[in-house]
């Protein structure tokens, strides 16, 4: 492992090279070997990063999955792609995410989002959730460079918590990408991030909520990481097939997110289930199809000022598929 000891997380500055990461296997059936060689599949492929999503109801939680790989990799960035912040207090998340820098050699990347889904699992209630991870990064922060952290609010109390031992290796910390749709995400990614992670959505809205946040801080958006999610893409040799690969969790993520989506495609009305989601909508806003139609699509989102795409899922699963994306994507980096 090599350390890297200072920040260093801008884009590439000439608008023709993109980085890429992807998604560790959701599920691995126990065997965890799997996804160790996974991981170490997704480096000699050339990926920038190995990413995980944060919930309980996937096999493996992703702090202790990290820890597995960083000790099998040497030159991937690890990113919870996002991390729930609600399950773990401050305190206690600092000192896992310092540990897992250090451990790795400075590889570390946070993703963080307001948190979806784990309510069942809090044992407790969650209320004003945007709020709250604004102030959990804030206090993270304090956390990482050593302070006596003494805060009170609605949300957490810590009084004289004393230093962490465990400082992050990165300086001053690692790079946090905020998850963000809205406006206000999109000002807290600003404000307390390094860069924004949106996922599944048109090249042409990806360039204006970019363009939006160049706008509003013109001195930030130098050495702020626009980041692309793609959840899942389906590669295949026939472009049918990766279509029938990729819709059902497509229809089933553009009724969630109808409400939102509708009226930024052009649609009079929120989608109530899946069977009524347009096709067009699905070509729109993931990335599927034959290597040269992913190379295509990619080239979009490079285009529409992507710096940094990350493929959450690769379908269909297995090591031929993500051969297959690295050949496609080897022309951008």
């Amino acid at each position: 492992m090599t350390p890297t000891g200072t920040r260093s997380y801008p884009r590439e500055g000439n608008g023709e090279y993109m980085k890429f990461g992807v998604g560790l296997p959701h599920e691995a059936g126990g065997d965890f070997n799997l996804i160790l060689d996974y991981a170490r599949r997704a480096e000699e492929e050339g990926f920038d990063s190995v990413v995980m999503a944060d919930h309980v109801f996937f096999e493996n939680e992703v702090f202790t999955t990290f820890a597995a790989v960083a000790m099998k990799t040497e030159r991937v960035r690890l990113v919870p792609f996002v991390l729930d912040g609600n399950r773990r207090d401050p305190a206690t998340l600092a000192h896992m995410t310092a540990t897992l820098d250090r451990l790795s050699g400075g590889r570390l990347i946070l993703g963080i989002g307001k948190g979806v889904w784990n309510e069942a699992y809090y044992g407790f209630d969650i209320r004003e959730p945007v709020s709250r991870m604004e102030e959990t990064i804030k206090l993270l922060k304090r956390f990482w460079a050593g302070e006596d952290v003494t805060h009170s609010s609605r949300f957490f109390k810590f009084n004289k918590a004393q230093s962490l031992k465990a400082k992050p290796l990165q300086d001053p910390h690692p790079p946090i990408w905020v998850a963000a749709f809205g406006e206000r995400m999109l000002g807290m990614a600003l404000r307390l991030g390094d860069g924004f992670i949106t996922q599944n959505m048109p090249p042409r809205l990806f360039k204006t909520t970019l363009q939006d946040v160049v706008t509003k801080n013109p001195r930030r958006a130098s050495g702020f990481e626009a980041v692309y999610g793609c959840m899942p893409v389906a590669i295949a040799k026939d472009r049918e097939e990766a279509r029938r690969l990729i819709e059902p969790s497509a229809r089933s993520f553009l009724v969630r997110h109808a409400k939102r989506l509708c009226s930024e495609l052009g649609y009079d009305e929120p989608w109530s289930n899946p069977s009524e989601v347009p096709q067009e909508a699905v070509n729109e806003c993931f990335v599927f199809g034959t290597p040269r139609d992913i190379e295509s699509r990619v080239d979009e989102y490079l285009r529409s000022g992507a710096g940094y795409m990350v493929f959450q899922q690769v379908l269909p699963i297995g090591f031929d598929s993500l051969e297959m994306l690295s050949s496609v994507l080897s022309r951008f980096r």
